[in-house]
């Protein structure tokens, strides 16, 4: 006995398909089996991107207005990756189902492999297309919270800024000459040297 879905759900899935969205990523969307998204588009006679001329006027509008918009960008990517992924389960559920028909009594040791090594690439595939669709390690990244450096402050002393300064004269000898050896300076220079005119 099958359930009748309902009429809003019908109409949007119509609505999805006219926007050019495949099957999977409707069924997806509306929670529903490929196989009911496939036989409502069919009953109400959906075509994907058949949209009116003023509906796509409108949305290519709408497109230019929101272009920009972060949210229109957030939602194309969150379609984009919400198709992806049910594109990569039905792969993934068509591969099971194709290596569960798969009878050694019928087929041939090659047709066996052939099909093995295609429902590995398939598998690889879909993993791949889920990592792109999302990237959880992106996500961890964007969940963890650095620990902030301490910020000291103190006040310095005579002696302090005296060695700090002595610090900063041998660096930027060593930046000039490029030998740290001839730049070393004596307490000595520091000192004032009056000339006495007689």
């Amino acid at each position: 006995m099958s359930r009748k879905t309902k009429p809003d759900i019908e109409a949007q899935a119509v609505i999805l398909r006219e926007a050019g969205y495949s099957c999977p990523a409707i069924a997806a969307q509306l929670d529903l089996s490929l196989s009911t998204t496939k036989r409502i588009l069919k009953r109400r006679g959906a075509v994907a991107g058949a949209a009116t001329e003023a509906l796509i006027e409108q949305a290519r509008q709408n497109m230019l207005n929101a272009a920009f918009d972060l949210e229109t960008v957030q939602g194309q990517a969150a379609a984009l990756a919400l198709e992806d992924i049910a594109l990569a389960r039905l792969i993934r559920e068509k591969t099971v189902e194709t290596l569960e028909a798969l009878d050694p009594s019928t087929s041939t040791p090659y047709q066996m492999m052939r099909t093995t090594v295609a429902a590995a690439t398939a598998l690889d595939l879909t993993q791949k297309v889920s990592r792109r669709a999302l990237p959880l390690e992106r996500l961890a990244e964007a969940t963890h919270v650095e620990q902030l450096s301490e910020l000291r402050i103190r006040i310095m002393t005579d002696e302090d800024v005296r060695v700090m300064r002595e610090q900063q004269r041998r660096e930027s000898a060593e930046r000039i000459t490029g030998n740290p050896l001839l730049n070393e300076r004596s307490p000595e220079d520091d000192e004032v040297v009056e000339l006495v005119h007689e």
